[in-house]
């Protein structure tokens, strides 16, 4: 019985792994929907197309300003960001080695509750028996 479902897990599997192999393309092209295309002939003037050109240009610099701005807006406040990781990383560190030292002193405690408790209870049981003997 379990040969038979080994098996059978075994084919399933490899059958899963022969499609996947012989699968060839994406089942569903995209369809990218955007508007029509124009072709007809524009009639503007050559002065019309330079003064365009200069002020995509122009705008073309100032964009890239801009980027040049946020990118550095960006990175300082990344590096305020890694101070800001720094400071916490010193402060964890602090209140850990704190944790270490209230835990060891309270492992501390806790030794010297139960020894006293052991000490109490020999000299109760110690007490009954000089009662029981009396």
């Amino acid at each position: 019985m379990k040969k038979i479902v080994l098996s059978a897990l075994f084919t399933i599997f490899m059958s899963g792994a022969a499609q996947a192999v012989f699968a060839d393309g994406m089942p569903y092209e995209p369809v990218f929907e955007s508007a029509p295309i124009n072709e007809s002939a524009s009639s503007a003037s050559a002065a019309d197309e330079s003064a365009a050109s200069a002020a995509q240009l122009q705008g073309s610099v100032e964009d890239a300003n801009k980027l040049q701005n946020a990118l550095l807006q960006l990175d300082s406040a990344q590096v305020d960001i890694r101070n800001n990781l720094v400071q916490y990383k010193n402060e964890y560190a602090e209140i850990d080695s704190q944790y270490k030292a209230i835990k060891a002193q309270r492992k501390a405690k806790m030794q010297q509750i139960k020894n006293t408790e052991k000490r109490i209870k020999t000299l109760d049981k110690t007490k009954d028996k000089i009662r029981k003997s009396m």
